[in-house]
């Protein structure tokens, strides 16, 4: 992306995306938190915490338009505020965060690709003309 010049929108939208990323490191350290804590409450302050954060992330991403972002936000905060154990629930959210951070960073680049070919296709439309 370097010396690159994206267009508004597509600015916009990537830079949610590493908003995005950003949340998602925040999420695997708070995961980890959440796997080795030992006292009850301790546990229970950390899975709501949790369960805030994706869906506080994926309320912004409905707003932004990426729904697909989203469900999966949303999909990992059921999964952290319903019931099961301490060990199954850190497995799930530990695989969860990892497949939303790749499907950001996926997502974040077909973005980029996309504008860049859409510039290069208006550039060479107006170079014809």
């Amino acid at each position: 992306m370097a010396g690159q010049k994206l267009s508004a929108k597509v600015s916009e939208t990537v830079e949610f995306l590493d908003y995005m990323l950003i949340q998602c490191d925040h999420l695997a350290h708070a995961v980890e938190e959440y796997a080795s804590a030992k006292k009850p409450a301790q546990i229970e302050g950390v899975r709501q915490q949790i369960s805030r954060d994706l869906g506080r992330l994926r309320q912004r991403a409905m707003v932004k338009n990426l729904g697909v972002l989203a469900d999966e936000a949303g999909r990992l905060g059921v999964a952290a505020s319903t019931g099961g154990n301490q060990m199954m629930k850190t497995r799930v959210l530990r695989d969860g965060i990892i497949s939303l951070k790749a499907s950001v960073e996926r997502f974040r680049k077909a973005k980029v690709d996309a504008d860049v070919a859409e510039q290069k296709t208006k550039a060479h439309a107006g170079e014809g003309e």
